[in-house]
């Protein structure tokens, strides 16, 4: 049997705004062609392919070149045949969160995340919000960046820094600590920190400039020769 590479390819770039798009739970609504942008910026190869693979068809999504090339390069040192393409998708999701989209696109489901772990009994009590948390965002000049739009990913909650880069997030009794990822909502810069809710201040922020984004229907094909 011959082994079948496939590629992830974006045969249809979307010129649309994804700034102008109506702002969804790790998606965008096109109102140009009623459709969800999944927006993979955050995502790994894993979790991507997983998307795709479930979707049975092509998906509208955002992601950065670099990104692209990777999950390129990451099917081509492991090639795979139909038969067993299924299964290497699974072998990569283990220990990770799986990501599941429904073919319509209408709703991303919550992550499943999978986990193996060797170690004593612990404390079962659930874990305690912070009633806020805080901290600092600063440029690659190290100085303090104000006006940047921080917010936790898949929540409610966003802020502005003030002119020291610093941010506040209030939160209730209710917060999921299991969404722990702080993200800068710009077009010129991008970074991600992991909260750690074990505490109010949080560890320094600091931006990156924003690599170029590329939008379009998103699919796994067989690799042209």
């Amino acid at each position: 049997m011959k082994t079948r590479i496939n590629e992830v390819t974006i045969a249809e770039p979307c010129s649309q705004n994804w700034d102008e798009m109506e702002k969804g739970a790790g998606f965008n609504f096109c109102k140009a062609c009623s459709k969800n942008v999944i927006d993979f910026s955050g995502y790994t190869n894993a979790e991507i392919i997983q998307v795709l693979a479930n979707s049975g068809s092509s998906v509208c999504g955002r992601l950065s070149q670099s990104q692209l090339n990777q999950l390129n390069y990451h099917l081509s040192v492991v090639p795979t045949s139909n038969r067993n393409w299924m299964k290497y998708l699974g072998v990569l999701a283990i220990g990770m969160s799986v990501f599941v989209m429904d073919a319509k696109a209408e709703k991303l489901k919550t992550p499943i995340e999978i986990t193996a772990t060797i170690h004593n009994k612990t404390d079962d009590k659930k874990p305690v919000v912070p009633k806020k948390i805080y901290g600092y965002v600063i440029g690659a000049d190290n100085k303090a960046a104000a006006g940047i739009r921080l917010s936790i990913l898949d929540t409610k909650y966003a802020v502005l820094t003030d002119k020291n880069g610093r941010y506040e997030i209030v939160l209730d009794h209710k917060f999921d600590i299991s969404k722990n990822q702080l993200v800068v909502e710009s077009m010129r810069y991008s970074a991600l920190l992991t909260l750690d809710f074990s505490k109010e201040k949080q560890n320094n922020l600091q931006l990156k400039k924003a690599e170029p984004m590329i939008m379009g229907k998103i699919a796994i094909a067989p690799k042209k020769k």
